[in-house]
């Protein structure tokens, strides 16, 4: 009866034949041994229930949800249930994607099963991003406007992970909209460095093309102020009209060679298929639009297009050859071979389908419109369930129903509760070594400043106990001669000659009497 009850893979049937059994036998305490047979039942069928593989998915607005995927559970399901989290009724515009081992996006395929996607053969849980994947030429397309709200926290994400090209200059401007829209009007110096500190602003690119933390701020600031009486709505419209205005905004890249070996930058996008240099994402070298595209296909390390080249049409007509096609190849790892040519199939089809229902999509609405709107809406509306967030919960990804861990106390959800922990002490630990290395880039910085201003600023980082550092001032002893006295023309004469070494020693004294004079200098140099 033990054999039939452990190889049994009904736990109802399970416990209706031992029931039957034990009532046919004459002992005295058959009901106790029904209350220890019974959570045996009950733990095999939740441990069904909850078998699966564990996800986090990445939102947009930095929360992270912890998914129990289950294995019948499809790409397009999961989709579903992340974006009922936002409301949103948009999905076209949207995946959800892992980053694989060559570092690039690998997407879901939305009709296959999640589980059947190569992730990377990491411990833990699988990390997942939700994200936009298909970019459209203006918000103003846009029918909700939960959908331009995600369309701009995905451009804020895009702009501060560096995945934009974007000048220092314009970072700085798109930063005042971020204050504009998360805080308001202008109020005073010190809030807004306070605030910038807080907000993902500005990339850390952007601070090291310039001296100083206290400078960038300070280039913020200016377009800060000029921004007052703007709506968070106006914020939101004008941030993402300088984004849209971007040649690499909406561009998806990926890291290629040619036949000779030479890498280039592939960029995938709505409007078709671009060729960069490999220092040089903004100008592409070949562009290939989706009309002129007549087949896709990849075979192992190559990935190749045909295009239709009206310049060969007349002389494959001429000599009775095939249509004027020339095919275009790349190479990389399989991997990422594969990924290009699944994203390329479905920029293209979402190109078609564009195509196909531009008689049916209704007028753009004016950004004026869509700035009200955004302003009377409010924040982006989230579900309760989102609300509610990971904590304490375990979404099962193949019912969409909610297992409470404190509903079912069983082995199974204490093993759970331990794979929690293990994942949260991971990333604790990815989170610490993360948070080290920007106080040393932000200790260079504030020494860098130090340096030119002779005060180590305030936000120097400090151990508890640790002593600052002591920085020695530059002093400005730089001077510029005359060129004609350095570098004369013709035959040098005695007379340029003896000018040119007054001019020389005039200049060396002038600089070591600034030098003596600099209350800053120790005396004893």
């Amino acid at each position: 009866m033990a054999a039939g009850l452990l190889g049994s893979e009904d736990p109802p049937w399970s416990w209706n034949l031992t029931c039957r059994a034990l009532r046919t036998c004459q002992v005295r305490n058959i009901r106790v041994l029904q209350l220890l047979l019974k959570p045996w039942c009950i733990s095999r069928a939740v441990y069904q229930m909850t078998e699966g593989r564990r996800c986090q998915v990445h939102l947009l607005d930095d929360r992270k949800l912890e998914l129990l995927v289950q294995p019948k559970l499809l790409a397009k399901e999961l989709l579903d249930l992340v974006a009922s989290h936002f409301n949103l009724k948009e999905k076209e515009y949207f995946g959800i994607a892992f980053t694989d081992e060559t570092g690039h996006l690998n997407w879901l395929q939305l009709d296959r099963r999640v589980l059947e996607h190569d992730f990377p053969k990491k411990s833990g849980p699988v990390v997942l991003y939700f994200c936009v994947r298909f970019y459209i030429e203006s918000i103003s397309y846009l029918k909700d406007n939960a959908t331009i709200e995600l369309f701009f926290l995905n451009a804020k994400s895009c702009i501060y992970k560096e995945l934009i090209d974007v000048d220092s200059e314009v970072v700085f401007e798109l930063a005042s909209y971020i204050l504009q829209e998360a805080k308001g009007d202008f109020s005073s110096n010190e809030v807004v460095r306070s605030d910038l500190k807080k907000l993902p602003a500005l990339p850390t690119q952007a601070l090291k093309e310039h001296p100083s933390l206290a400078y960038c701020e300070d280039r913020v600031i200016e377009h800060y102020k000029k921004l007052n009486g703007q709506t968070r709505g106006q914020a939101i419209v004008n941030y993402m009209s300088i984004v849209e205005s971007l040649p690499t905004y909406g561009v998806h890249y990926y890291a290629v060679k040619d036949k000779q070996g030479i890498p280039w930058w592939l960029g995938l996008s709505y409007k078709g298929i671009f060729q960069y240099d490999y220092h040089d994402k903004v100008k592409p070298r070949k562009i290939f639009q989706w009309r002129q595209l007549e087949n896709l296909y990849f075979r192992e390390k190559k990935f190749s297009v045909e295009v239709h080249d009206p310049r060969r049409a007349s002389v494959t007509r001429r000599t009775f050859g095939h249509s004027g096609i020339a095919v275009h190849t790349w190479y990389a790892c399989p991997a990422l071979i594969k990924s290009i040519w699944a994203m390329a199939i479905s920029q293209h089809q979402f190109y078609l389908d564009r195509k196909q229902s531009k008689s049916k999509i209704h007028a753009a609405r004016s950004l004026s419109e869509i700035a009200i709107d955004l302003t009377e809406t409010g924040t982006l509306k989230t579900s309760k369930l989102a609300n509610m967030g990971s904590k304490g919960k375990i979404i099962s990804g193949s019912s969409g129903s909610l297992l409470s861990s404190g509903s079912q106390e069983s082995d199974s959800s204490q093993s759970a509760k331990k794979d929690m922990l293990a994942a949260l002490k991971s990333r604790q630990e990815a989170l610490e070594e993360t948070l080290r290395q920007r106080l040393e880039e932000l200790k260079k910085l504030c020494l860098r400043e130090a340096e030119l201003t002779g005060k180590l600023p305030v936000e120097y980082p400090l151990d508890p106990g640790e002593e600052p550092p002591i920085v020695r001032r530059r002093i400005g002893t730089a001077f510029k001669l005359d060129e004609q006295k350095i570098l004369p023309k013709g035959e040098e004469a005695e007379l340029e000659r003896l000018e040119r070494e007054f001019a020389i020693q005039s200049q060396i004294t002038e600089a070591a009497r600034r030098l003596a004079s600099d209350p800053n200098v120790s005396k004893k140099l």
